[in-house]
């Protein structure tokens, strides 16, 4: 029977909040238990191709990661890790684990490109020498017939920062029309947004209290006359305050290719 060859993008939110307390240290969670789904049945999982947003529109560096993965039992999905940009301090979550991938950026990376993110890539039978990884969820525990859940959550081995300094400028009220915030690096600087952010992305702002996802980027413009403007694909309904840093939700993207 020839095999089948599948690819599944992961996108784990990162919430804004727990970016604004700026770089994580090496053994706290990036990202918790995030669910993704693959055809039912076990998969090898022949590769990992991560990408990492930089900070303030410069190269993260070499700074490696942690994937475990895990399935539900009986339906329940893995107990938390913890709170993001803290060391795991939860259990009852061991049971679920199914797998593990170590992404250690001095022999797996491909480098950075123009400043925005730093690739890592994990090639099968290259963690470490080890095996390579098959992947089995829970059967019938998938959203769709024919489908199982598989979750997936990271552990940093570095200080990954996800600091953007694109601020708004002069705050924006949400009035049910309003798609523009317009942006600076503070004093009508120039903010690099189109380094930092692309079309696609979903940016969110908080206040220490309250994250508040503001949608998802259309177009981002030029610098000019003291300030860059961000146009997203709906009306946005979050006010952002004069000075407000925004984020990426979804700073770290994970692409996996599976054989069936």
């Amino acid at each position: 029977m020839a095999s089948k060859y599948f690819d599944v993008t992961v996108k784990p939110t990162v919430p804004a909040s727990k970016q604004q307390d700026g770089a994580f240290s090496a053994g706290d969670v990036l990202f918790d238990w995030t669910p993704f789904q693959i055809p039912k049945g076990s998969a090898r999982l022949l590769n990992t191709f991560v990408t990492v947003r930089g900070t303030d529109a410069a190269d993260q560096g070499a700074l490696d990661i942690e994937l475990f993965f895990a399935k539900s039992i009986d339906n329940n999905a893995p107990a938390t890790l913890g709170d993001e940009h803290a060391a795991v301090d939860s259990s009852g979550w061991q049971n679920n684990l199914i797998g593990y991938q170590m992404l250690d950026h001095s022999s797996n990376s491909t480098g950075s490109s123009d400043d925005l993110v730093f690739i890592t890539t994990l090639q099968s039978g290259s963690r470490g020498g080890g095996p390579d990884v098959v992947l089995t969820g829970e059967p019938n525990s998938g959203d769709n017939v024919g489908f199982d859940t598989i979750y997936v959550a990271c552990i940093t081995q570095g200080a990954h920062n996800f600091s953007t300094t694109v601020l708004a400028r002069g705050g924006t009220t949400a009035d049910g029309s309003v798609a523009i915030i317009e942006t600076d690096k503070g004093s009508n600087d120039d903010p690099d947004a189109e380094l930092i952010f692309v079309p696609g992305d979903v940016l969110a702002t908080t206040n220490n209290t309250d994250d508040r996802t503001l949608g998802t980027v259309k177009s981002i413009a030029a610098f000019g006359s003291s300030k860059q403007d961000i146009t997203f694909e709906a009306a946005i309904t979050s006010t952002i305050a004069d000075n407000e840093e925004i984020y990426n939700l979804n700073p770290v993207v994970l692409k996996f290719s599976f054989e069936k």
